[in-house]
């Protein structure tokens, strides 16, 4: 099926809570890429680790988002105590709407009840543009005003610095986080009459390895939950969708988006899983991990949602590399096999 722009960007002003969740890019492989959106997981992995993931989402539907990400993170070890560094960008384009965020974080980590915690803040930059070279307004339209204000007809965009705060608590056994992103609710102003409200953003995640019978196995289940604040788009003046719809809504609605996955592992090397997102999509998984790299595929199959009679589903993928490194003081091989212990 064929979406105008035009109908999207409607959609967006109207508060739509599909297209508005898009400030934080809807991904099904949460659990792999954590730091995206709690910068307290940096440096809890222990490892150098590099992840690089793509969605496609609402395949069939022109202008469905299409997200980017790539992830950095590491222990440091400074003046005697373990800290965490990393970076978060991302580009996610929604009709005519692209969004690029570029991050750095940094975690302090600590030693609790035999696991570790991460208490992590994250600065950077957003950039929003809209191309309204390309909106397509009906004619003869009686309730579409041509030269409405909320409708920008060029090319404009506004940037903001941005940030995050996150804790984040890794044991053997499990682990769980609380994160907020955007959390100024960054205003970027795209034109002098329309200024865009980055929503603000909360999250939880938690996980636990559960051992079976059979050693080569592990379950490992785990939950998302992702609370989003209604952004508003403020026009100066006279708006027929923005200014009566935006503004009422404005500071009174929130969002909230509950994964729940189960993953089976084999071997710590070959996994697959499913996932459910209420009200919405039942998501198939699978991965392997080969020495230092790992890959992933999810695909989203929108059961709970109308968007089944329009699109196929939604398209995951993501590459992970992991190396190990040792910053305890006094040992010299960082880097060990079993081959040769």
């Amino acid at each position: 099926m064929k979406k105008s722009a035009f109908i999207l960007l409607i959609f967006f002003v109207s508060n739509v809570p599909k297209l508005l969740a898009q400030f934080d890019s809807q991904i099904s492989n949460y659990w792999a890429a954590t730091n995206y959106y709690n910068p307290g997981y940096a440096g809890q992995s222990g490892k150098l680790e590099l992840t690089g993931l793509y969605r496609m989402q609402w395949l069939g539907i022109e202008h469905a988002p299409k997200t980017g990400i790539v992830l950095g993170e590491m222990p440091l070890k400074l003046f005697e105590r373990e800290h965490g560094v990393g970076v978060s960008m991302y580009n996610d384009g929604i009709g005519l709407f692209k969004t690029t965020v570029i991050s750095g974080q940094y975690a302090y980590k600590m030693k609790l009840f035999g696991g570790s915690l991460g208490i992590g803040i994250q600065g950077g930059y957003i950039s929003e543009s809209f191309d309204g070279t390309k909106v397509e307004i009906p004619k003869d339209d009686e309730y579409h005003n041509p030269t409405d204000e909320a409708i920008p007809t060029t090319l404009v965009s506004g940037t903001s610095i941005d940030g995050a705060v996150g804790i984040y608590y890794n044991h053997k056994k499990g682990y769980a986080g609380l994160s907020v992103t955007h959390i100024t609710s960054p205003a970027l102003n795209l034109t002098e009459n329309v200024v865009l409200e980055i929503p603000r953003t909360y999250y939880f995640t938690a996980g636990y390895n559960i051992p079976l019978s059979n050693p080569l196995l592990e379950l490992q289940p785990s939950v998302l939950v992702k609370t989003i604040e209604l952004s508003s788009w403020h026009i100066e003046g006279d708006s027929l969708v923005a200014t009566t719809q935006a503004n009422t809504l404005k500071g009174m609605l929130k969002q909230t988006q509950i994964d729940v996955s189960l993953r089976l592992v084999y071997s710590k090397t070959f996994w697959g899983g499913i996932s459910w997102r209420k009200g919405e999509s039942v998501i198939v998984m699978l991965g392997s991990k080969l020495k230092m790299f790992e890959i992933g595929y999810a695909y989203d199959i929108p059961l709970f949602s109308n968007l089944l009679q329009e699109t196929s589903g939604s398209h995951e993928l993501f590459v992970k590399y992991a190396l190990d490194l040792n910053t305890k003081k006094g040992k010299k091989g960082k880097h060990k096999s079993v081959r040769i212990l």
